[in-house]
């Protein structure tokens, strides 16, 4: 009895497990230079398809005050005619005709600073830009982005990132030899 509770046990956690996975979050370092901006920092963010991420979080410094955390999507700006923002990074970049990466849409990525000023970092009209308060407020400024060391990105259509037969073959024999060892404890 207790061989066949201790089974059924077993039987259901590796069925459980099957299905599980993982979201990847990947970190990307960012720069950028302006006439009216600079700041530095870390995106973290998930693949969402093609060369198109969805930024979860940020970290840094522009002009000297802390980002405090990034605007949920659509919240920046709110504006008639504006587009808001979807935090979504685009790596690796578009090139356009111009020859100018573009990391960004034209909704483009915000986020809030310490000194109570919210940020959009966005492409406007193929340009990069980056754009503090709101629009009927807004200092607009042409910048530079650059994007640092992005790492070793996980591709979601990856096909090594779902487990082979072989290692589902691996994982069934050793389940099958722990059940084997634990009857031969209760028979003996």
């Amino acid at each position: 009895m207790l061989m066949k509770r201790f089974a059924l046990i077993l039987g259901a956690f590796a069925i459980l497990m099957l299905p599980v996975s993982s979201a990847f979050a990947e970190t990307f370092n960012f720069s950028f230079t302006g006439p009216f901006f600079f700041g530095s920092g870390t995106f973290t963010a998930t693949p969402e398809g093609v060369d198109h991420y969805s930024i979860t979080a940020v970290t840094g410094t522009v002009d000297g005050s802390s980002i405090v955390g990034i605007l949920a999507p659509g919240s920046y700006p709110t504006g008639f005619l504006e587009t808001p923002n979807d935090n979504v990074l685009i790596y690796p970049p578009e090139v356009p005709g111009d020859g100018i990466d573009k990391y960004f849409d034209d909704a483009g990525v915000s986020f809030a600073l310490a000194s109570g000023v919210d940020l959009n970092l966005n492409d406007t009209l193929d340009v990069e830009a980056a754009v503090a308060g709101r629009w009927n407020i807004a200092e607009l400024d042409r910048i530079t982005v650059t994007m640092v060391d992005p790492g070793d990105l996980v591709d979601p259509g990856d096909p090594d990132l779902a487990p082979e037969p072989g290692t589902l073959m691996l994982l069934g024999t050793g389940m099958f030899g722990l059940a084997l060892v634990v009857r031969r404890r209760f028979i003996v």
